[in-house]
């Protein structure tokens, strides 16, 4: 239930460990990042999924795996080898950000986020 601010982020991530708090960087001359604990900690709204949630929650969007096949291939090698060996996605990481613009229709930044948000809900230990 508090929110304090440090010059570092080693400092930040001290103070977090030692509350539960959580560190966020923000735009405070000297004293650039923050730690927030109790009430006054913000949700992480970046989800990150498995791709069994991401590949389930896009086809409850109506996005076949087809089309997703399809938007893999127009990857660069690099991130063919990252969706073929990686089980974790997150919404944030440039490929993320790829993969949607190679999808046909291209999902909207907002449809995207609801795909991801959907996602995150699902138990990937039930099916």
């Amino acid at each position: 239930m508090s929110i304090e601010y440090f010059a570092t982020h080693a400092e930040a991530q001290a103070a977090a460990d030692a509350s539960g708090g959580k560190v966020a960087r923000v735009l405070s001359p000297g004293n650039p990042w923050e730690v927030r604990s109790g009430s006054d900690a913000v949700a992480d709204l970046r989800p990150t999924v498995s791709k069994w949630q991401l590949i389930q929650a896009c086809s409850d969007a109506g996005i076949t795996e087809a089309q997703i096949d399809t938007a893999v291939l127009a990857l660069t090698a690099k991130r063919q080898r990252f969706w073929k060996h990686s089980q974790v996605i997150d919404r944030d990481n440039p490929f993320s950000s790829v993969l949607r613009t190679n999808l046909t229709p291209v999902p909207t930044p907002s449809q995207w986020n609801a795909i991801f948000l959907a996602a995150a809900a699902l138990d990937p230990l039930i099916v």
